[in-house]
């Protein structure tokens, strides 16, 4: 997909909307969702001169990119690292000044515990990986053979943009990541590499994924060692935006209708206390599952791709511990009978805010379904305490908190034939011969990739759908 950058600069060259916007007759728009995405879009939009409105239905900004706190326990809303290589993300970490707010995060890896002993695990795979216990001699050549083939592909395919990977091979979006790997590496390599890390941080069994994610990703890791986190918190880019913006927290959309009166059409947005906002565009940055019921007069291709959409959801227990730990992480296998497939033992830390040591504890796929089933989401603690006692001596003694999270829709699910549909909705909605009639404008990790930077780069590329359809009207009512 051509990447489209819409500054406040480029619109300035375009005559008919800069004289619009000297006489304050700027285009409305409002965005629905205050995430990575939504936030994107708002601010690239009010960098053009639109008049922005962002609607949050929660009560503070950052969705699923944002920091919470309950007592003296700190944790993350969703998103925990940042990869270096998403291009719309780095713009807009340019554009806000927040360079220095980067913290690297050299060579992090975990250690896999399996049925077999332990071994160490990359997330960002280099030639020690070659060193896993069990790898049969033929796999670990065929992972060299195949790193130099991912490294290969890396300047043709965009890892903000999952997709992009059909442009290389249209048979991806039909392959299971678990038969792309086995057909690349071989089942060790599956089992001791790949699938523990997909459960172990995206809460994914490779067998439910298409190969998109991995073949847009893994081509800009291999030989990389660097990740960030952001000093201040995941939420300091989503608060940064927020207070160069109108942001309405609290308030709820429950309906977006399309209104024509004299050949134009307008949106309206409904909020859940009743009150209604008019305006010329509307970008809904919701999780996908929910934007479908949003929508009241949804066209087919809308009604089919946001049918479409699905979630995993994930559970964590974050437990406050008053005796001292050493930092550690640690990866499940999936042959080990465990609800937890991340187990991290992160130290005290005041100044950052962190005044216990802290427990992280991510359920299993499993565990989550088990959870789901069993009706114990709000006290996921029950299913996983027993373990713990297990490994940590005198562990009831020194808890002396325990926040537990669920996160009913944490990363869009890429199933096969996903990327397909998904493919043919961005031509819907980017093609200029519809535009009159579609004022909403669709963004969101779902229509991207299952990571903050594709969450961003899809805000970016809503902000340029809208500035185009506002460019293209201006020029019909000048002629």
């Amino acid at each position: 997909m051509t990447e489209k950058l819409y500054s406040a600069d480029t619109l300035a060259r375009n005559p008919s909307i800069v004289a619009e916007r000297q006489r304050g007759n700027g285009a409305s728009v409002v965005v629905i969702g205050s995430g990575i995405a939504g936030l994107t879009a708002a601010y690239r939009l009010h960098q053009a001169g639109l008049r922005v409105t962002v609607l949050e239905a929660a009560d503070t900004v950052g969705g699923r990119m944002g920091d919470r706190r309950s007592g003296e326990i700190a944790f993350n809303s969703g998103a925990r690292l940042v990869y270096p290589f998403g291009r719309a993300f780095n713009r807009l970490i340019a554009d806000l000044a927040l360079g220095d707010a980067l913290i690297p995060l050299r060579k992090l890896s975990a250690r896999c515990v399996t049925s077999r002993g332990d071994h160490l695990i990359e997330l960002m795979p280099t030639a020690r990986s070659l060193l896993t216990p069990g790898l049969p001699m033929g796999e670990r050549l065929a992972l060299i053979a195949h790193a130099m083939r991912m490294r290969g592909q890396r300047g043709r395919v965009d890892p903000d943009w999952a997709i992009s990977a059909l442009d290389v091979d249209p048979a991806a979006d039909q392959l299971t990541l678990a038969d792309y790997i086995r057909g690349e590496i071989g089942p060790h390599a599956l089992a001791s590499l790949v699938e523990p890390v997909f459960r172990s941080t995206r809460s994914f069994n490779p067998e439910t994924l298409s190969s998109l994610f991995y073949r847009t990703t893994v081509p800009h890791l291999v030989g990389e060692d660097t990740v960030h986190t952001l000093r201040g918190g995941m939420g300091l880019v989503c608060h940064t935006l927020a207070g160069q913006l109108e942001v309405r927290t609290g308030a709820r959309a429950v309906s977006v209708e399309h209104r024509c009166e004299a050949d134009v059409v307008r949106v309206a947005v409904t909020l859940a206390d009743g009150a209604t906002l008019e305006a010329d565009h509307v970008v809904c940055a919701v999780e996908g599952s929910l934007a479908g019921a949003l929508i009241r007069t949804p066209q087919g291709a809308e009604r089919e791709m946001l049918a479409a959409v699905r979630y995993n959801a994930l559970g964590v227990v974050h437990y406050g511990f008053a005796q001292p730990l050493p930092a550690l992480m640690q990866f499940a296998s999936r042959d080990l009978p465990s609800r937890i497939s991340t187990f991290q033992q992160m130290p005290a830390a005041p100044a950052s805010g962190r005044p216990l040591t802290q427990l992280y504890c991510q359920l299993t796929p499993e565990a989550v379904e088990e959870a789901q089933q069993r009706g114990c989401t709000d006290d996921i603690d029950t299913l996983i305490r027993a373990e713990l006692r297990a490994r940590i001596p005198d562990f009831d003694r020194h808890v002396v908190a325990v926040v537990n999270q669920w996160i009913p829709r944490k990363l869009p699910l890429f199933a096969p034939g996903y990327g397909e549909r998904l493919r043919a909705f961005w031509r819907w909605q980017e093609d200029p011969a519809r535009a009159s009639g579609r004022p909403v404008v669709y963004c969101g990790d779902w229509t991207s990739q299952a990571l903050l930077t594709g969450a961003c780069a899809s805000g970016e590329r809503a902000a340029a759908i809208v500035l185009e359809r506002v460019a293209s009207q201006a020029k019909r009512t000048i002629s």
